[in-house]
């Protein structure tokens, strides 16, 4: 599930305040087709009372995962229960803006048909945790069980957070969301 995303905060700016795109003005020219697990993309965490935005890196880098890999996804299912996420989880939630996510559809030969999955906004938000050193961030994105109109894709999709609900996802009532499925997802095949 979700091992590849675009952004495109350049053409989005609209969708923001004009103070926090001044304020933010590195974020705001965020254009990348093709994220990937290790790239680095912009994320929105809360400090106190206010939004901050910061460049981070999609993965964790668990010195127990195999050599060059990170944990880019985590299970909502399971991010309560897990000794590195469930204390993460109460404290270092983010949400990472997305345009669309690509998911491939593999049938019983063994061929992929990739699809772009997106909402009908320009912009919306995968739920997902963080961890940081004292170099970087690093973010990783929850994943629940499918929606129902593309579970022929694929059987997991990441947790959306809709637009009017973020201030309810930095909050104490965040395990609400854990199995939330109400921002409609519309799909297209290549």
């Amino acid at each position: 599930m979700c091992g590849r995303y675009s952004l495109n905060l350049k053409s989005s700016q609209s969708e923001f305040k004009p103070e926090t795109i001044i304020n933010n003005k590195e974020i705001f020219s965020f254009n990348n087709p093709d994220i990937s697990p290790s790239s680095l993309s912009p994320i929105i965490f809360r400090n106190e009372k206010k939004y901050d935005f910061e460049i981070s890196r999609w993965g964790f880098p668990f010195d127990w995962l195999p050599k060059g890999r990170v944990l880019f996804n985590i299970r909502s299912e399971t991010i309560d229960q897990k000794s590195f996420s469930k204390e993460i989880l109460k404290s270092q939630r983010c949400i990472i803006p997305f345009s669309s996510y690509f998911e491939w559809q593999v049938d019983e030969e063994n061929n992929k048909k990739k699809y772009k999955i997106f909402t009908k906004d320009n912009i919306s938000y995968f739920g997902g945790i963080y961890l940081e050193n004292k170099a970087h961030k690093y973010f990783s994105i929850i994943t629940t069980s499918s929606r129902d109109n593309i579970a022929h894709i694929h059987k997991r999709n990441p947790l959306i957070i809709a637009k009017n609900k973020i201030t309810r996802w930095f909050s104490t009532e965040y395990d609400e969301f854990l199995s939330n499925k109400d921002v409609e997802l519309n799909f297209e095949g290549s």
